[in-house]
């Protein structure tokens, strides 16, 4: 698998070769050009989840979503295929991984715990409950309250990107370069959603917030955002579980009006 990005002037000639023929052999010239972006994309991926470790699997079905990537793009959209064939790599990734029903019982039944908690206390109180409401209600410490809800991130991190790549908003996702091959209703609903999904970012808290902008937008990794807020990796963790939970919890709101 390559490692760096393909020759421009090749990827030119084998793009205006295949629009002509749509020859197979050219198709698959194409991708082994694309093919590192799989691994990479898989790396991050599986970086994230800690409890999906099959690494082959998630590359073949980047290599499946790839292939399909460069039979349905067009070059004379005048964008990037980049960002195009990544939004359907990322895509096929978590569909599997979501699939694979990797997480453990215990920490799905800890997580409907927490969904729970916070649906009953939100109609209760008419707004996001503090945490420490919310580990009163279920009983436990403020410090178990904040361990549960570092254990379960990786499972929120799932279910809300799921729920954004399920609804076809993927490329909107936190500020994320839009998808090229859309309509004008798509565009209009896109940026109704952009705005929502700003909206609801802003109402966060402001660690919320931030750990939001340095995980999605900046880039940086857990271990680098506890760096940076001076905070434990847990404690990231934890923010960013609870950020993510609220977040998904407004969206499926949104969607079913």
């Amino acid at each position: 698998m390559k490692n760096s990005e393909p020759c421009q002037t090749l990827v030119e000639d084998l793009w205006a070769e295949y629009r002509q023929t749509r020859n197979t052999e050219i198709r698959n010239q194409i991708v082994i050009q694309y093919s590192y972006m799989v691994k990479c994309i898989a790396l991050k991926t599986i970086g994230r989840y800690q409890y999906f470790n099959y690494m082959d699997d998630l590359v073949n079905e980047g290599l499946i979503a790839l292939l399909d990537a460069v039979e349905k793009f067009d070059p004379d959209k005048k964008v990037k295929f980049e960002t195009y064939a990544s939004i359907k790599i990322r895509g096929a990734m978590i569909d599997y991984i979501r699939k694979q029903d990797c997480f453990p019982r215990r920490l799905k039944r800890i997580a409907k715990n927490l969904n729970e908690a916070e649906n009953d206390l939100s109609h209760k109180f008419g707004r996001n409950p503090t945490d420490q409401e919310l580990a009163d209600y279920l009983g436990v410490s403020l410090e178990d309250y904040q361990k549960m809800q570092a254990e379960t991130c990786s499972l929120n991190m799932l279910s809300f990107e799921e729920l954004i790549y399920e609804k076809g908003a993927e490329n909107i996702e936190f500020g994320m370069t839009s998808d090229p091959i859309r309509g004008p209703e798509q565009v209009i609903a896109e940026k109704e959603l952009e705005d929502v999904l700003a909206d609801y970012i802003d109402h966060l808290n402001e660690k919320e917030k931030l750990v939001i902008s340095l995980y999605y937008k900046e880039q940086l990794k857990i271990k680098e955002i506890s760096s940076v807020m001076e905070i434990s990796d847990s404690r990231v963790s934890q923010i960013h579980s609870n950020a993510l939970r609220k977040l998904k919890k407004s969206l499926t709101e949104y969607y079913n009006q």
